[in-house]
C-alpha cells in the first residue's frame, strides 16, 4: 500500500495544528458576525403616523364639461404615508347629475378610507345613502354598514345587511349593490318587504 509523504519540514502534528487553527478562524468568525446582528439595532416599523392632516376638507371631481361630478366631505382628513392610502373622518359624499347642478345621491359614514389610486372609496361602520327628493326621483333612504365605492363607475356594493325606505313602504335585505347612473339598486338575499298603501 502507497504510504503519502508529508511536504519537506511539515509534519503531521503540523497539519493537524493547522487544521485546527482555521476551524477556531472559522468558528470565531461566525461567533463575531452573530455578536454584530444581536447588537444591530432593530429595523423599525413603518410608521402609521399621517404625512398630512387637513381639517375641515372639501374636494370637488368635475366631469368631462368642467361641472361638478361629486363632492367629498369631512371634518378631518389623514393621508397615510407610502401607499397606504388616506383616512377620513365621517365623509359625506354627493354625487350630481351630469349638469353639474342637480344633487342625486348623497352618502354618509362613520370613517372613510380612499386607496392611493384614488379608484377605491371604503366606507366604514353605518352607512346612510340617500337618493335626495330634490333630485325629482322617488326618494330613497338605505342604512347599511361597510360599503365599498368604486367612484369612476359610480357604483357602490356591501354585504352587510341593509334596509331600504320608501315613501310607500320598506325592504330589508343581506347585501345590496348599487349602479348610481342608472337609479338601480339590487338587494341581494334574505329579501323582505312591507308595502305602505298611500292615504286616500
Amino acid at each position: 500500500m502507497p504510504t503519502v509523504k508529508s511536504p519537506p519540514g511539515v509534519t503531521p502534528r503540523g497539519v493537524l495544528l493547522l487544521v485546527g487553527l482555521t476551524v477556531l478562524a472559522g468558528a470565531s468568525y461566525g461567533l463575531l458576525r452573530w455578536v454584530e446582528s444581536a447588537l444591530r439595532p432593530p429595523a423599525e416599523a413603518q410608521s402609521q403616523a399621517p404625512l398630512l392632516v387637513v381639517e375641515r376638507f372639501r374636494a370637488v371631481r368635475l366631469n368631462m364639461t368642467g361641472q361638478r361630478e361629486y363632492v367629498i366631505e369631512a371634518p378631518r382628513l389623514e393621508q397615510l404615508p407610502s401607499e397606504q392610502g388616506t383616512r377620513i373622518v365621517q365623509p359625506m359624499l354627493d354625487w350630481y347629475r351630469p349638469d353639474g347642478q342637480t344633487r342625486q345621491w348623497r352618502l354618509q359614514a362613520e370613517q372613510g378610507w380612499v386607496a392611493a389610486d384614488q379608484s377605491l372609496l371604503r366606507l366604514d361602520g353605518a352607512v346612510t345613502v340617500e337618493r335626495l327628493a330634490s333630485s325629482g326621483q322617488t326618494p330613497v333612504t338605505l342604512n347599511t354598514r361597510d360599503v365599498l365605492v368604486h367612484p369612476g363607475e359610480r357604483y357602490a356594493e356591501t354585504a352587510a345587511p341593509a334596509q331600504a325606505l320608501t315613501p310607500g313602504g320598506e325592504l330589508r335585505s343581506i347585501g345590496v349593490r348599487a349602479w348610481f347612473d342608472q337609479e338601480r339598486l339590487e338587494l341581494l338575499s334574505e329579501v323582505r318587504g312591507i308595502y305602505v298603501p298611500p292615504k286616500p
